[in-house]
């Protein structure tokens, strides 16, 4: 495989055992990985045969044999790393969300374009394969007017602390990928035992899009009882309606309605679930890119659309009104961060 040519470092072991294990189905090359903990490196250097291990990620993005440099730390975490994989000349995807700081994302951005490497923002939701399977058919409904995401569960201590750039992300991704740019949000929070102000765990939006797109997003993880989290992690319902059919599911049963030029019902087939297939989807799509020299379908340019979008959600929530996408400046000082940003001198 042409991919296999290029060398991953994954920095950071939680979420990232889900990344390299998309990348072993995928026959992806890892040529290094880095966490601070010790046991769990050794323990995954072993389960998954990389004979590199670093507890510096400066030392890892030195490393020649990394051409690609993979960021599963938190987001508060990340503008030292990437800025330093940008100057050694090593191309970046970075896990979502992206940035908890608007302008830590556009100086992210920046750097990567200063020093000529591709950087892609890992919004997975956009490489599931049962939201794959139907992305081909969009363009069949019609004229779409109508779509919602929805999604139940109970996972109150996400380190983030904020649902709306933490999970919501997801589907505002999604949604952004299929039906464009968005540019009005009215968005209802609550912080179940806290105020707003100090954490989300559930946020309703209904939101607008350029295209004429009305819709609905709901993310509840605060979801008392056993009902709709039975998993840690609970799949999202989605429903798109246009003028000819319509689209509805969740990531493991998808299916499409097609009333035009006769009524037909379309069970797409579904290679690989969301974890860990979207992992491998994506990075298998970025080392595409950077072999193409094209530009990744969430590049990281184009998820600052997605990062206004959140704050938008958080102002709307926290202000109780509507609010214009368009209003959230990229070089706006908002930080929804819990902890402070490493800066230089922790590197």
């Amino acid at each position: 495989m042409k991919q296999a040519r290029y060398g991953i470092g994954v920095v950071g072991l939680g979420i990232g055992q889900q990344h390299l294990e998309g990348y072993r189905r995928k026959g992806l090359r890892v040529a290094a990985i880095c966490d601070l903990d010790d046991a769990l490196r050794t323990r995954t250097a072993e389960k998954f045969g990389v004979g590199a291990t670093y507890a510096n990620v400066y030392d890892m993005i030195a490393d020649p044999a990394v051409d690609v440099v993979d960021v599963a730390l938190q987001p508060w975490q990340r503008l030292p790393v990437v800025e330093a994989a940008a100057e050694a000349g090593k191309h970046v995807l970075s896990q979502k969300p992206f940035a908890m700081s608007m302008r830590q994302g556009v100086a992210m951005v920046e750097a990567c374009e200063r020093h000529g490497v591709l950087l892609m923002v890992n919004q997975n939701s956009c490489y599931v394969p049962g939201f794959l399977a139907v992305e081909p058919y969009l363009e069949s409904l019609g004229d779409v007017y109508h779509m919602s995401i929805t999604c139940d569960g109970r996972f109150m201590d996400f380190p983030e602390r904020r649902l709306i750039p933490a999970m919501m992300v997801h589907h505002v991704a999604l949604a952004v990928h299929w039906f464009g740019k968005m540019e009005r949000v009215y968005c209802h929070a609550h912080g179940h035992d806290l105020p707003v102000a100090e954490r989300e765990v559930m946020a309703q939006a209904l939101v607008r899009f350029g295209t004429g797109v009305g819709g609905l997003l709901s993310c509840n993880w605060s979801f008392l009882g056993a009902a709709g989290h039975t998993h840690q992690h609970p799949h999202e319902e989605i429903r798109v309606q246009g003028s000819h059919g319509s689209i509805c599911g969740h990531s493991g049963e998808m299916s499409v309605h097609i009333e035009d030029p006769e009524p037909r019902t379309i069970s797409p087939d579904i290679e690989g679930t969301w974890f860990p297939d979207a992992f491998g989807n994506s990075m298998s799509h970025f080392l595409a890119c950077i072999d193409r020299g094209s530009t990744p379908k969430t590049d990281g340019r184009g998820n600052l659309h997605v990062l206004q979008c959140l704050f938008a959600m958080h102002r709307s929530a926290t202000e109780r009104r509507e609010v214009c996408v368009s209003d959230i400046g990229l070089d706006d000082d908002i930080d929804l961060s819990p902890h402070r940003v490493l800066g230089a001198d922790e590197r």
